[in-house]
């Protein structure tokens, strides 16, 4: 058996694998998260679901990732110009999918994901 590893940069959040909304459990796999899951043409908004070892869900605007066998290029990230552009529709997409208010700001956020 082989493991995938794809590198992400993402704007958003870090969730919990378990992730409860004011109505209780969230399903992630419920089909309004699939177009985020898949990368579906025309979504501006990602989704990454880890069930191997990490347990966690990451909500966000994919900003990069790295190519499937020569890894990373080199990216200038300009933090300033990515939360201006993106910070109040994000928000307001987290509040539609997840159906609660963020507890925090969006972050910059930089991993490897295993599948």
């Amino acid at each position: 058996m082989g493991v995938d590893r794809t590198d992400y940069i993402v704007y958003g959040w870090k969730l919990p694998y378990k992730i409860e909304g004011k109505n209780g459990k969230i399903n992630i796999w419920d089909d309004k998260f699939l177009p985020l899951i898949e990368g579906r043409q025309g979504e501006k908004h990602f989704i990454c679901v880890d069930g191997m070892c990490g347990k966690y869900v990451v909500f966000g605007i994919l900003i990069d990732s790295s190519d499937d066998y020569e890894g990373w290029t080199f990216q200038e990230l300009n933090i300033h110009t990515i939360e201006n552009n993106f910070d109040d529709e994000l928000k307001n997409r987290y509040n539609d999918l997840f159906e609660s208010e963020p507890q925090s700001n969006p972050k910059l956020l930089i991993f490897s994901h295993f599948s």
